[in-house]
């Protein structure tokens, strides 16, 4: 658990004005990823379990942090939410 925060507070934040996606507009997935919180020096572990592109071509993810109680949409935002990469064949 970090010191500096919750992940609630994060989600509330990063989902700030972002609307719920159409039915039949969003593409399942499964990301893992870091979420950086500007209060604190260490990211956040989360996952995206989906994707929707809005018509004017900006992403959203459905994003879930570790130690919250639910998943919201949240504009990505590449220099606050990193996919982790993972190694595989």
């Amino acid at each position: 658990m970090h010191i500096n925060g919750n992940p609630e507070r994060i989600l509330a934040e990063l989902s700030q004005g972002c609307p719920c996606p159409p039915d039949g507009q969003v593409r399942p997935a499964y990301r893992r990823v870091e979420v950086y919180d500007e209060t604190g020096p260490w990211p956040w572990p989360g996952v995206i379990t989906a994707w929707w592109t809005r018509a004017d071509g900006v992403d959203l993810c459905r994003l879930r942090l570790h130690g919250s109680t639910a998943s919201r949409w949240a504009l990505f935002d590449p220099q606050r939410i990193a996919l982790v990469v993972q190694d595989g064949t």
